[in-house]
């Protein structure tokens, strides 16, 4: 296994490159008073992302490198869904055969390149026309009928297109490509309004089978590495799976274990590895898995919790290295924090016995299977505390007894800070998000910002931070803080994190 590819190309992260790609996308949607309205939009989008006024440049095209799976191609769809939400076009990607574009939508199309060889499949079907010349001669000419997404990009509004897999091609359709690339025609196609990309594996750093890439065109092109991060890909599975069941409590087995988020191998031997596709399409089937149990569970309180198939499924997707881990994590998260999490929130306070259960569980987090524990109770505090929330509206009853088990579980026991700040993010998170999914107005919970982050009503804030104010060890003093002041724990460790709220002060 190896950490890192050994190749001399800039690394950057998928948030990095989400950013970068904004702002290329609204520069190359740009249509200097063709259309009005969205260019409005577009230096509206701008001074809002840069602070500053709309300026006109040329867009050079964008090759992202990196290992299977590491986010490249969701990238390009993540800035392509968040430019469309700005400038107020539908997001539709690889459209099938029968879309007819309008004018109104932002178009996102991904031409996989993997394994192709012949310019007859990429390039379109040969078709003789002719023209008559001014002297009455027919010239016949041979031109080609290019694939109907491609000939749709540049009736859209706006346009993506993506050249998935580029590295993976023959060098003969790297040719064509990179035409593409840096002219914006496609076999004398104008494709428009479109934003064009590439993305490709690195080869022997990753067993993965590559062409060669030459220097024509890797000097055309702004050329980055992407590595996902764990962070990153959380707000993103949160922002996908805003239901009930959400992310499952992926979040904190990932945020506890990191080194499991990607395990790359050179060979080319086929056995699965944990890497960020990978954990994405496993989350669904465990939302299933957890969701029939807990359902099973409701009508059997002596329903076994189903280890063996989500060890089973974990290997087939994730690798049998990862599987056993996961499946124990899961098993004590199932067995032990979430039950005593659930009846803090039931509850709204700690009773002995569960104060007595979390202290022996935790042991002060020394040991790695005390922080596990710390990581389970955190998320399902976090989440059945959102969920109670939501809940108790538009009434509002129970929200003073709500707040006060969050306050317990934070606060209530002496806690690792990270543990705390890890809790409250994932807590703004799910209420945001879930509310959302169950269409209640957010104004009243909070949004998420431009970057994803969690960003609490005040007034909401406000409630929480003066239950929270309730608890000793929320209010110890830390050595430093802005300027050189102390401020609460609760005040760094909360309340800066769930919003630009900073408390009360001192």
């Amino acid at each position: 296994m190896i950490s890192k590819p050994e190749i001399a190309i800039k690394e950057a992260t998928t948030d990095q490159i989400v950013d970068r790609l904004i702002l290329d996308m609204l520069q190359r949607f740009y249509t200097h008073g063709v259309n009005v309205e969205i260019d409005q939009k577009i230096q509206l989008a701008w001074q809002t992302l840069r602070g500053v006024e709309f300026l006109p440049r040329t867009v050079t095209p964008t090759y992202l490198r990196g290992f299977p799976g590491q986010g490249k191609t969701t990238s390009y769809r993540v800035a392509a869904q968040a430019v469309a939400e700005l400038i107020g076009l539908q997001f539709v990607m690889n459209p099938s055969d029968d879309f007819v574009p309008t004018g109104k939508e932002l178009l996102f199309v991904v031409q996989e390149l993997s394994g192709q060889v012949s310019a007859v499949d990429f390039g379109g079907i040969p078709n003789v026309q002719q023209f008559r010349t001014q002297s009455g001669i027919e010239q016949p000419f041979m031109t080609k009928v290019a694939n109907k997404r491609l000939a749709a990009l540049q009736y859209a509004g706006a346009s993506v297109l993506l050249l998935d897999d580029f590295s993976n091609a023959s060098a003969n359709i790297q040719n064509v490509a990179l035409s593409i690339l840096t002219e914006n025609r496609f076999q004398g196609l104008n494709l428009g309004n479109t934003l064009v990309g590439a993305t490709g594996n690195l080869g022997t750093s990753d067993g993965t089978h590559v062409s060669a890439t030459s220097n024509a065109i890797v000097t055309r092109v702004a050329n980055f590495l992407v590595s996902d991060t764990v962070e990153h890909w959380v707000t993103r599975t949160c922002q996908e799976f805003s239901d009930e069941v959400g992310d499952g409590g992926i979040a904190g087995f990932l945020t506890r274990y990191p080194d499991l988020f990607h395990m790359p191998k050179r060979s080319r031997d086929g056995v699965p590895y944990p890497c960020p596709r990978s954990w994405t399409l496993f989350v669904p089937k465990l939302r299933e898995i957890l969701f029939s149990h807990r359902q099973l569970k409701a009508q059997n309180p002596q329903t076994p919790f189903p280890f063996d198939e989500l060890e089973f499924e974990a290997a087939g997707f994730l690798g049998l290295e990862v599987a056993n881990k996961l499946a124990s994590y899961y098993l004590s998260f199932m067995q032990s924090s979430d039950p005593l999490a659930q009846e803090l929130v039931d509850s709204g306070e700690w009773s002995e016995s569960s104060r007595e259960s979390f202290k022996k569980q935790y042991a002060r987090g020394y040991a790695a299977i005390s922080q596990q524990f710390g990581y389970q109770f955190m998320t399902a505090v976090a989440d059945y505390v959102a969920k109670a929330f939501l809940a108790d509206l538009p009434e509002k009853q129970h929200w003073q007894k709500i707040a006060k088990a969050l306050a317990e579980g934070l606060y209530g026991e002496r806690i690792d800070h990270a543990l705390i700040c890890y809790g409250a993010n994932y807590f703004a998170l799910r209420i945001i998000l879930l509310a959302r999914a169950m269409d209640i107005d957010t104004q009243e919970i909070g949004e998420l910002d431009d970057k994803g982050r969690p960003n609490l009503n005040e007034s909401f804030v406000l409630l929480l931070a003066q239950t929270m104010a309730d608890m000793p060890i929320a209010n110890e003093l830390l050595e430093s803080g802005e300027n050189g002041r102390s401020v609460r724990l609760m005040d760094e460790t909360f309340c800066q994190i769930v919003s630009n709220f900073k408390g009360y002060g001192l």
